[in-house]
Formats: C-alpha cells, structure tokens, sequence
C-alpha cells in the first residue's frame, strides 16, 4: 500500500486557499455535495461502509457544502493518509489513483487510472474520469481537456494498512498518545527552534569576549580603532541575536498554536463522543476536565519548548567560563547541580499538593456550575445559604491547597532567583585574588562573570518549570482518563452502514446498571428485559417513578448499552450498526430536553443547514411551534437565552419535539413529551401527532391518560421488570381491575378522591 504522505513534494497544507478556489467557480455542480461524493466513492472503492450521517457526523458544512480540509479530515478520521497537493493530472503517479480532482466550478471528479501511453504520438495520456453523485458516471479524457477546468488542487488519499480489517493492535494507542502523537508532527518546528537558539547564545560570546579584550587590551594599549571595530561588529552580533530570539520565539509560538487547535478539538471530539453512561455526573467538574488542556498545553509546547532550547547551552557557558578564567569555573559547578538538586527533591510534595489542588478545584467548579445552573430553582427552595457554605468550603480548601503548592514552588524559585547574584559575589572575590595571584586577568575576570550569567539565568526557568511540571503531570492524568473513556464507536471496528431501518426494535434479557466508581453502590436499573416492537406500532410504557421506563427507551435509542444482553434493530445487533446512522433515523425526545444558546429555528434544526424549509414549516405547523414564532417580532429568529432560559418549560417541550419531527425519523421515542403542556395544548399536540405519525414506530413514556389515545399497545414497567405487556385495551382493563380491588380494601375513613382515568394509571405509577 502506497503512502501518499511519503512523496517528499506532498504538503499538509497546499499553498493559497483551495477552499476559495474550489468554490468561486460559476455554474452549477453535478452533485449537491461533490465533494462528500467523492469521500463516500472513495470509502466504497477501499471496501469501507459508510453512509452521508456517518461521513458527515461532526462536521459543521458551509454554504457550499463539504470544503476540501474537511474532506482531508475526514478521510483521515475514517482511516486513510489523505493530503491536498497543487500539480498537474501528469505529475500523479498512477499507483496512488484514484486520485480526486477539484475543478473550478465547485465540482469535484476522481481519476481512477490512467490509459494509454503518455507518447503525443500514441493520442497521449487519458484518464478515466468518474463523476461521483451523478450515477457514478464514467468517461475520459486528456490533460488537455481537464485543465481549463481543473482547479490546481488534487485530493490524494490512500489507505492505512489494517484499516479495512480492522487491526485492533495498530488502532488501541496509549491513553497519551493523542499528546505526544500530536507534538511529533511540529517537530521540525521544535528543531528550527532549537538551531535558532543555538545562534542566539552563539551570537552572545561575543559580547563577553568584547568586555574581556577591552578591558585586557583596548584600555592598555589605547586602541581606539580596534575598540570600534570590536563595537560595531558586537552590535551587529547583539542584533541578530534579537532576530534568532524572535525566530525562536515565532517557531515554538506557532507550533503551539498548531497543536492546541488540534488537541482542543480531539478533546472536545472525545467528550461528545463519550458513552453516556460513563459521562461524569458534575458538568462544572467535567468542563475543569477539559480546560486542563491550557496547563498541558502550556507546559508542553512554549515553557518547556523555551527552556530545553536554552538547557544545553548551560555547559557551553561553563566551557566558556572554564576556557577565560579557568578555576572560576568551580563557582558554577557547584550552584549548578545545587540549583537543578533542589528542583528534583521538592518534586514528591508538589505532586501531591498539586493533585489534591486538581480535584478540589474540579469540586469547586461543580458547586459554581450547579448553582448557575439552576439559579431560579435555588432562590426559589431558599438554597442560597445551604449552595454559599459549599461554595465556601470548597472555595477554601482549594485555596489552602494552593497555597501549599506556591510555598513549595516559592521556596525554591526564590532560591534560584538569589544564585546569580551569589554566583557573581563569589567570582568576583575569588577572581581578585586570582589577579592578584597573576593567574588571571581583570578582562577575563569580566567575561568569566558575565559567561557565569549566561549560564545561571536559565536555571530560573528550569526550576520554574520543574515546580509546574506536577501540575502538568496531574492535569496530563485527568485528560488521559477522559480520553481513556469508553466512546460510542470501538476503535477499529467496522460497523455496518444502514441508509433506512424499517423500525423492528428487540430487547432480549437486557440488564443494565451504571458502571463501578460512577455509582458504586447502584442497584440493578434493568433486569433480563425482553420486548419485540414491530414496525409501525404505537406503544405507550407506564411505571412509577424509577421503574426503569426512560431506561428503555434510552436503550431503544442506542444511547445506552446494555451491561449484559442485546438490543437489535431489523434483526441486527445494535452494537453492529454504525450509530450515527442509527441515530440519523430516530428521532428522540427527552424527559427534560435541553435548548441552547441560539434561536428558535437554530435550536430545532440543529446545524442542518440545508434542511428542507417547507418540512420545518410543516413540522412547526403540527407541533405549534409557528404560534410562538408568530407572536413574536423576530418570529423563528427569536432568541431562546441559555438552556432555553426565555422560553416557559412547555415551549421548550415544543422545540425539542419539532426537533424530534424535523429529522423524518422512522422511529419516534418520547420521554413524557408533554408533562409541562396545559390541557390545550396537548390536546392541540395530540392531534397534530396522530397526523404525523404515518407508519413510523412510535414509543412514548408517560403519565399522562391523555396521550394514550395515539397508542394501541402498553407496556407497563416496575422494578426494572416487564409486568405486563399487551393491547391498550386489554392492560387498562387489567389496571383498572387491580385499582378496584385496592380501593374496595381501603377503609372508609380514608376515601380515595382520585378521578377514574388517572387511578388507571396510579396503579402503574
């Protein structure tokens, strides 16, 4: 298998902007989206399933659609060495085709081989040009004819070896190689960095080799001539030392950029991605979790970058030292090691006090988080004291961990801080003995003294580094520990692609508890549940609070994984479909659906940018939404505040279930869809779903006796356990048969006053 990033002419980023080019071009594309077209040919060629939601999960598409970066993302994601090069169709060897050609218009088309000969006397080269998204139609043509379209750019993609099989062993990395992994590619940044400063501290012998013969030669001898050529080419050295600092500083700045885009964005990619129960319960502590990636960051790519650029030269200055002022140079050999000792030995009480200062800053950031959060329900409850003392203890022992952990770093920054002025007293009083003795000179007692600053001033930043470095360490723990967890998609499985589900779901002797150390003492949620759902039926599950309803219904949507048995969908394993395919299939309403920032519309579509506008409409039409829209100015651009905070809690049950509608789901899961409704508008709700719903699998959990009109079947749940499981009519016969006999053995004094409909499903909760 051909790597395509093994060619020394292929580059990472191709110069200029191919997404300009690509898509500046006037006239009309063959495919809405050539591009993913073109990435879901090239998936299909190397035996890879993938469908559009899959390809396109995670990805925000702009106005024209998928842009060249983010089809080399993807590709890379999915498996293959992927790079954007700017050359002619000639200059593509034929073992890396197919190739992808973008062309001016915003098409794009692969070349899947060449034919012929590349002889002019032959007819000259053709290719075999394929157009993705238009039937995959296939013809061909010469150099000559692709170039006035052709773009510049060419997509060249190959695929790893093991990809397509699978191979865990080259896909199970270490928890820490998403940092290291990503360091290694800046590299030559780090390296041209590291030549910088050994320039720098080159260019700066030359100021004390100039202090050194002025003072031994210029001054005795009155050497005026001498003494200026010295001075203009000191400055000129003092100049360009600026110029490799700047250099230095530009090189480690910017590969730092470089790699903290990137590790944001896999951490970021990682805590969406996470199995939801394994998420941490605390989103204020989750969140500190991430923002460790600025301690980690700046520890790995700027401090310790400048630091180990300057380290080595430690000895060089002491070498010249030693070669100026010969025994001098003891001064430096035993504040040195002094310094860099002390800096070792406080490492095992910073690492303690900085990981207990990690976990009580993380406990801190929860109780603020959880408080914002939910504000109204605090002052409400009168919880303004009770939510200030836990701010307050937390707030306090993160301070006095802290506090610990600066008097640590203090004592030994301090320390080093004091070395160079000892070092300069100590030499200058030896150095006039020295003189007196004729050993050395007054000259190159000064150049000694300014050789030993060069050589200690590092040892400050090497100590400050050295106290950061166990808060980097610990913050190094936490984020390998999130990306060590559990994610939705194995690592090197290949999942199957579903483009529809006909709405079959199974449950079979399904059991599931939370995961040890996110509830340790957690009973059992379910317990060996069996359910068969055929397509096109309308269920409705009822139970007490706790009984494990939502459960269900978070297993049917794949959000769950079961802790023993199996889901399936159409007869298939669940674990076996792709899950973004799953998901792009069911629509899912949640018990408290969450808003966020944005607008009305933005929160129903949910970055679907080409969204058809008609079925919003219509959608926003069935489920009342287009009444809030119209009794407002700024109608569906009317802003909802953070987590829906503008909305009432019904309104926000109406934007989560257009959200539900808007995705043309064959599956619809409702978790108590209209528990915060008054009776208008559920009633108004009620009808506009018995006309939506045209075949589709409809689940709904609920309390409510209202919503039982739209379902023919009940479940009903208790304990974690199936207790009944039939037609509506017949389960509410039951139910209302085992409330009769409860209410006919409660004793007179205690009359049971609730209505008829609603003891029917007392009796389930």
């Amino acid at each position: 298998m051909v790597d395509p990033t093994s060619e020394p002419d292929l580059i990472e980023e191709p110069i200029g902007a191919p997404e300009q080019d690509f898509a500046a071009g006037e006239g009309a594309a063959l495919s809405a989206d050539p591009l993913l077209e073109a990435v879901i040919w090239l998936c299909h060629h190397h035996g890879i399933d993938r469908s559009h939601a899959s390809v396109l999960d995670g990805l925000q598409l702009g106005e024209h659609g998928m842009s060249p970066t983010q089809a080399v993302q993807v590709l890379k994601q999915i498996g293959f060495s992927a790079t954007l090069v700017k050359r002619p169709p000639s200059k593509v060897l034929s073992l890396l085709m197919p190739v992808v050609m973008l062309l001016r218009n915003g098409d794009a088309v692969i070349l899947t081989r060449r034919i012929g000969s590349r002889s002019k006397r032959a007819g000259g080269t053709r290719y075999e040009v394929l157009m993705p998204g238009s039937g995959n139609e296939v013809c061909t043509a010469t150099e000559e004819e692709l170039l006035p379209e052709y773009s510049g750019y060419t997509l060249l993609a190959a695929l790893k070896p093991g990809t397509v099989h699978g191979d865990r062993e080259r896909q199970q990395e270490s928890p820490s190689h998403w940092l290291w992994a990503t360091l290694k590619r800046y590299v030559p940044y780090y390296r041209s960095a590291m030549l910088a400063a050994l320039l720098s501290n080159m260019l700066m012998l030359v100021t004390g080799f100039f202090t050194s013969i002025v003072y031994d030669k210029v001054i005795p001898h009155d050497a005026m001539v001498t003494m200026w050529s010295l001075g203009i080419g000191t400055l000129l050295g003092i100049f360009f030392d600026l110029v490799a600092r700047q250099l230095r500083s530009y090189l480690i700045d910017t590969a730092g950029k470089k790699a903290d885009l990137i590790m944001g964005n896999m951490l970021f990619n990682q805590a969406l991605s996470i199995r939801l129960e394994h998420k941490p319960d605390s989103a204020g502590s989750f969140a500190h979790r991430l923002s460790q990636i600025e301690v980690v960051r700046e520890f790995s790519t700027s401090a310790s970058a400048s630091v180990m650029t300057d380290l080595p030269f430690i000895f060089l200055f002491i070498l010249m030292t030693y070669v100026v002022a010969g025994p001098l140079v003891f001064v430096l050999l035993i504040a040195v090691p002094t310094v860099l000792g002390l800096s070792i030995g406080i490492q095992r009480m910073l690492r303690r006090s900085m990981r207990a200062n990690m976990a009580q800053h993380a406990d801190l950031q929860g109780v603020l988080v959880e408080a914002m959060e939910g504000l109204e329900d605090v002052r409400a409850a009168g919880a303004a004291g009770y939510f200030s003392r836990r701010y307050e203890a937390a707030n306090a022992a993160a301070a006095a961990s802290a506090l610990r952990s600066r008097a640590i770093a203090s004592l030994v920054n301090n320390f080093s801080a004091i070395t160079q002025p000892l070092v300069t007293v100590a030499m200058l009083m030896w150095g006039v003995v020295l003189i007196k003795d004729g050993q050395i000179s007054g000259g190159s007692l000064i150049g000694a003294v300014m050789f030993a600053g060069r050589a200690v001033a590092p040892l400050t930043a090497v100590v400050s580094l050295a106290s950061r470095y166990q808060g980097a360490k610990a913050a190094l723990m936490i984020l390998n520990d999130l990306m060590a967890m559990p994610t939705e998609r194995v690592p090197g499985k290949q999942y199957l692609s579903r483009k529809s589900i006909k709405g079959q779901l199974g449950m079979h002797d399904v059991t599931f508890a939370y995961p040890k150390g996110k509830h340790d003492h957690a009973p059992m949620v379910l317990k060996g549940v069996n359910l068969q759902i055929q397509p096109g039926e309308r269920i409705a599950i009822l139970g007490k609070i706790g009984s494990g309803k939502s459960t269900i219904l978070r297993m049917l949507a794949g959000l769950y994984q079961p802790s023993d048995g199996f889901v399936e969908v159409d007869g298939i394993d669940l674990r076996q479909i792709d899950p973004v395919d799953f998901r792009s299939h069911v629509g899912f309403v949640s018990q408290e659906p969450r808003l966020f920032y944005g607008t009305l519309k933005e929160n129903v579509l949910l970055g679907r940018a080409h969204a058809d506008v008609g079925h919003f409409l219509e959608v926003a039409r069935q489920t009342g939404l287009d009444k809030l829209a119209s009794a407002h100015p700024m109608g569906y651009d009317l802003p909802v505040g953070e987590m829906g905070s503008l909305l009432s809690g019904g309104q926000r049950q109406l934007v989560a279930l257009a959200r539900c509608l808007v995705t043309k789901s064959q599956v619809l899961l409702m978790d108590e869809p209209t528990s915060s409704m008054d009776a208008q508008s559920e009633a108004s709700f009620i009808n506009h779903l018995r006309s939506a719903v045209h075949g589709q699998t409809l689940i709904v959990v609920t309390h409510r006796p209202a919503l039982l009109d739209v379902v023919d079947r009940i479940i009903v749940v208790d304990g974690g356990k199936i207790l009944a499981d039939g037609p509506k009519a017949h389960v509410l016969a039951m139910l209302a048969g085992q409330k009769s006999a409860h209410v006919q053995a409660v004793p007179p004094q205690q009359p049971n006053a609730v209505p008829q409909p609603q003891r029917e499903l007392a009796a389930a909760g």
